[in-house]
């Protein structure tokens, strides 16, 4: 026997339901692709709406646990109002239904050419170049000329110039495994993943700059 088995989403789905006529309900291919997005940009899933979910399935094993999963549901119906949260979510998500819709009708072939050319150029560039789009915001803020380091300079730890200031420039993760120490003050940065936001941390290079 195996040491590894995958379980798929469809055979999870039945192996919790099986029991149960209703779930999962049959629906178009792709349409969960579209409606994922729209109920997390609604919000409609939130806790406030349909309750801290994980919790009440917990108080729900904790009081039957033989319970089946048609018992968690009117376990939730009964004991948090569950039919009315589940209602006051469809219609909070399906505006957001209705404008991806008018919005996947706008996209055409050129749009999509245009889209797959950014994705693929831009932002992988962009993603491998976090230093960069740094190192040039700060040139933007103290109005001065910033470079790369080269490749003698990047070997003493240094990733760029603000103008005569050599800087590092590292990961918010890096203040926890600080192996060597160099004369360069360092720039932290917090990478959003969702949207490729960062936060950036300057206080050592603020510091390092007002002292000269």
């Amino acid at each position: 026997m195996t040491d590894e088995f995958r379980i798929s989403e469809e055979e999870r789905e039945r192996l919790v339901a099986e029991d149960v006529d209703e779930f999962p309900f049959d629906t178009p291919k792709y349409t969960t692709y579209l409606l994922n997005p729209a109920i997390n940009l609604s919000q409609s899933n939130r806790p406030e709406v349909v309750g801290q979910m994980s919790d009440i399935i917990e108080e729900f094993r904790k009081e039957h646990p033989d319970g089946t999963f048609e018992d968690s549901v009117e376990f939730y119906f009964e004991e948090y109002n569950g039919e009315k949260r589940l209602e006051k979510s469809a219609e909070k998500a399906y505006p957001m239904v209705e404008k991806m819709r008018n919005a996947f009708e706008q996209i055409d072939e050129e749009m999509t050419r245009r889209y797959i050319r950014d994705l693929v150029l831009f932002k992988t560039y962009e993603g491998f170049d976090i230093q960069e789009t740094i190192l040039r915001k700060l040139g933007d803020m103290y109005d001065v000329e910033v470079r790369r380091a080269t490749a003698s300079e990047e070997s003493k730890g240094i990733d760029g110039y603000i103008g005569e200031q050599a800087v590092q420039i590292k990961p918010n993760t890096h203040k926890d495994n600080l192996q060597e120490e160099f004369d360069a003050p360092i720039v932290y940065y917090d990478e959003n993943k969702t949207n490729k936001a960062m936060t950036v941390d300057i206080s050592e290079l603020t510091e390092a700059i007002d002292e000269k």
